[in-house]
Parts: C-alpha cells; structure tokens; sequence
C-alpha cells in the first residue's frame, strides 16, 4: 500500500489530559520516511475542530523530518486539552510516497495526494485506505493517572472483526466501562498487532522481541494484560504457499514458556501481568489452523493460566466467549463470521468480564 501526500489518522484516547505528544514508526519493513509538516487536532461530531489544530515538532524542528525504518519518533508535547475518551486527528504531510504494510479492515487512514493539507478543516480530494499506521502512540500527560494498562496481543486485542475503527476491540470496550465507572485514574494502550506470534516474527516482531518497546517502555505503565499464543498454535506444523518448509511445531510448553519470560521481564520492571486465556477458534475458514489436536493444547495452555498462580491475575476470556453447549466454539452471537474473531458484541463481552477491582 503506497502513501503519499497528506495522510490523516483519527485516533480515540483513553483518558485525557492538557498535554499531548505523538510517537510515529513505521517498523523496520517500512523504510526511511520523510515528513513535512505534522498537526494535531480535536476531531467533534466526526469533524475537525477548526480551531484546535497545532502544529507538531520534532526535536525542535518542524519540517525536514526523517523516520528511519524500525526507529520509533516522538514529538514534542504541545498544549490540547483532550477529554476523556475524546478523539484526535493527526495529519502528516509526506515529502516522498512511502509504501507500507496492509493491515486489518478497522486501521483506516484518509490520503489525500499532492501538497500539504495537515492544517485543513478536510481533505480535498481524499480516499480512506486500510493500511498500517505510521502513527502508533499518542502520550498524554495527565497527573490524575495513576494506572497505565497495555493490552499486549494479536488481532483479537488488535480489535479484528470490528466495525467502527473508534472502538477497536476487547480494550477500547474496557476505556468505555472504565469511563462510565468514573475511573478517570485508568488510561488504556492498545499494542495489539494482527497476525502477530509470541515465538517467531510474521506480522511484526514477535511477542518476546518487541515487549520492551511495546510494553514495558510505555511511559507510566503498571499493568500488562496478556493475550497471545492462538497463532503460534494456529500455525504450528503448517506450510503455507511460498513456504518450502512447514512452520515449527509448538506445544504447550513452548506457550508457557514465553509466558514466563514475558512475566519475568515485566516483572523486574514492578509492572504486574494479567493474563488471559485463549478463546476458542474451532471451525475456522483456514485450513489447518484450528482442529481438535490444537483445541486440546490450547485447553492445556488455559489451564495452566488459570492455575499455576504464575500470573499477577487472570482474566478468563475463554469463558466470556465460548458457546457454553460447545465450549471449543465461540458463540455464535459473539463471532465476527471467522469463528476465530469476536464482534463487537463479543469484544464487549470480553470487556465485561474483567473485574474492575483490579485497577482500583
């Protein structure tokens, strides 16, 4: 997917503050990206507030940028009061096209070729694509916070199988009860990749090599809640086309491994882990991916989440999801037509099920 000229990206914030910065990364397979210009604004009843925009810098300078490939860019804070649950749109004029990865139907971005349009109401001449987003973070500083969640996972935290890319899943659906319990100390970080593994790179880096970046260097954060593992077993002993050798074949234990490690980093930073159990995924589309072989490993793994006492908590999302006359589905009033992806209606579910006593 190539990008080229202004490019907006809408974004919902958790919680709000009076301060805001933003992080761009295009990951290492995007090479160097040269921006010139860069705003950010409210967006009110799906418009641009016209008189919210400002102007982002880098590092002091505000044209000329370079983003080098897998190199993450932070902005400078600039004043916006943003309220709680509030959406922003970050506008970025590019110097040169850029190609980047496809992505999931609900990472929308607006582009609108030729000159720079970041400090336009709306873009002339604009299309929505579905790519990756050259924008992965936005930092406010809020004192009032006192707990930073990131949600650490593939697409079923990704948010897959959503329709209104403004609440993108199981942690978007969490900010929302969140908000409405007036837990405002609470601000949520989606880092959930579609098609990512915990054991091996494929869509983006694995689990295990991008935790420290996504996770563990989150500015403020306490908490991680885990969910991941379902495409490393999903994938395991398949080959798939162009592949002259069969993905490695993983098993429980190389699940639970990468769970302790996982809990033994975070843990020497004082951050606690939840962790999740797998939701089902019997009858999907793709072959190979799900059978009763892998359901009985992915059985194997949810126990041992929810016994061995290794994670700080546990959130039993198997539970919320799973059709309870054949626990290896998920319910039918939950699937997003995969039988592997939740729907809104399911990611809510999920939300529910979460004590909230957890982040008092």
């Amino acid at each position: 997917m190539v990008l080229e000229g202004t490019v907006r990206y809408q974004m919902r914030v958790s919680a709000g503050g009076e301060r805001v910065r933003i992080v761009l990364d295009g990951g290492a397979s995007v090479p160097q990206v040269s921006v010139g210009a860069a705003t950010i604004a409210l967006v009110k009843e799906g418009k641009i507030d016209i008189e919210s925009p400002q102007k982002l810098t880098f590092s002091g300078a505000a044209d000329g940028l370079s983003l080098a490939a897998g190199a993450p860019l932070w902005s400078d804070p600039v004043a916006l009061s943003i309220p709680d649950g509030g959406i922003v749109a970050v506008s970025l004029y590019l110097r040169e096209p850029v190609q980047v990865p496809q992505a999931d139907p609900q990472l929308i971005v607006a582009v609108a070729p030729g000159g720079d349009q970041t400090a336009a109401a709306e873009l002339t001449g604009s299309k929505s694509l579905v790519a990756r987003p050259l924008v992965t973070a936005i930092h406010v500083d809020n004192p009032e916070v006192s707990r930073v969640i990131v949600a650490f996972g593939d697409s079923i935290t990704d948010g897959t199988g959503s329709r209104d890319p403004l609440m993108r899943g199981w942690p978007d659906y969490l900010a929302e009860r969140l908000r409405a319990e007036g837990m405002n100390h609470v601000a949520i970080v989606n880092h959930g990749i579609g098609g990512n593994r915990l054991l091996q790179d494929s869509v983006g880096q694995s689990a295990l090599a991008r935790l420290d970046r996504d996770a563990l260097a989150m500015p403020g954060v306490t908490d991680l809640i885990l969910l991941e593992g379902i495409n490393d077993l999903g994938l395991s002993g398949l080959t798939l086309p162009g592949m002259s050798e069969p993905f490695p074949a993983v098993g429980a234990q190389d699940i639970i491994a990468a769970y302790t490690q996982i809990i033994q980093r975070a843990h020497a930073k004082g951050i606690r882990v939840i962790g999740a159990t797998l939701t089902p995924d019997l009858g999907s589309p793709f072959p190979g991916y799900a059978t009763e072989e892998k359901d009985v490993i992915r059985n194997e793994i949810n126990e041992w989440i929810r016994n061995s006492g290794a994670f700080d908590a546990v959130i039993d999302f198997d539970a919320a999801v799973r059709d309870p006359e054949n626990p290896a589905y998920l319910l039918k009033a939950y699937d997003a037509g995969d039988r592997i992806h939740p729907s809104d209606t399911g990611y809510k579910a999920m939300a529910d099920a979460i004590d909230l006593d957890l982040f008092r």
